[in-house]
């Protein structure tokens, strides 16, 4: 099944059957990833009274309580409500469509190994995605970013993230990406910002840029499988109607064809 998408002056043809999810599978029961050491993710039958939320001997239907903590367990969108003290919601802010976005690869680099900025303090052997390896990869405007980190382990789907093992980006990468237009970022990391920058999350306010009209996204704790290529795609994000600054997700990318 196909879709023409007209964008940009130009028409594409986009392959449906192509689409490849890059969230990671919520489950309740069994592992998942984790930052700052929040609690992992539940799911309870509701009770009330007589009634108990959970078939059994084909009786009785499902009726599950979630509690879950959505910025550190799960693959997630997220906008400026995240670092602002306004109701800006995720709902308001994402629309529906077809995002032309790219598909990088990036092997992070220890601090050492750069002379770019940060706004806190930075140890040497703290692993920081850089400018100039954006430039590696990034000549032109892009509507949205996929950010896939090497390597690239299945451990990411149930990764324990503590300050020794969190990739972030420096303030140069952030400013690069700016520079460039992108609205819609995805990452396989937990954060743009070191896991302790004193609270200050930089990376987010600069890259959300604090002003009108707020329609820039993160997704954050993605997993792009290796049988993706790096190239161009178009990108959906689902997410479901939360009025909050961020909401569980499903990014997609599709190959298409420029017609």
């Amino acid at each position: 099944m196909e879709l023409s998408v007209n964008k940009d002056l130009k028409i594409y043809q986009i392959d449906l059957t192509s689409a490849v999810c890059l969230a990671i599978p919520y489950d309740y029961g069994g592992s998942q990833p984790n930052f700052y050491d929040a609690p992992p993710g539940k799911a309870v039958p509701f009770q009330q009274r007589e009634f108990f939320g959970e078939v059994k001997n084909n009786n009785g239907c499902n009726v599950m309580v979630i509690n879950q903590n959505i910025h550190c367990t799960g693959t997630h969108t997220e906008c400026a409500g995240h670092i602002l003290e306004k109701d800006i919601y995720i709902h308001d802010v994402l629309s529906p469509g077809f995002i032309h976005s790219e598909l990088i690869s990036v092997t992070p680099k220890k601090w050492s190994e750069t002379e770019e900025s940060y706004h806190s303090n930075v140890n040497d052997d703290d692993m920081v995605i850089t400018k100039m390896d954006l430039e590696e990869k990034l000549s032109h405007s892009r509507e949205g970013l996929a950010l896939r980190t090497l390597p690239n382990t299945k451990e990411k789907l149930a990764q324990k993230y503590k300050a020794s093992n969190t990739v972030f980006f420096t303030t140069d990468a952030i400013t690069f990406l700016n520079d460039l237009g992108i609205k819609h970022l995805v990452v396989d990391l937990p954060s743009l910002d070191r896991t302790n920058d004193n609270g200050m999350l930089g990376n987010h306010h600069r890259y959300f840029e604090a002003k009108p009209p707020f329609k820039k996204t993160i997704t954050e704790l993605a997993f792009i499988p290796d049988s993706l290529d790096d190239g161009l795609y178009f990108m959906v994000i689902e997410i479901p109607p939360m009025q909050l600054d961020a909401a569980p997700s499903r990014p997609f990318l599709f190959k298409y064809e420029e017609k």
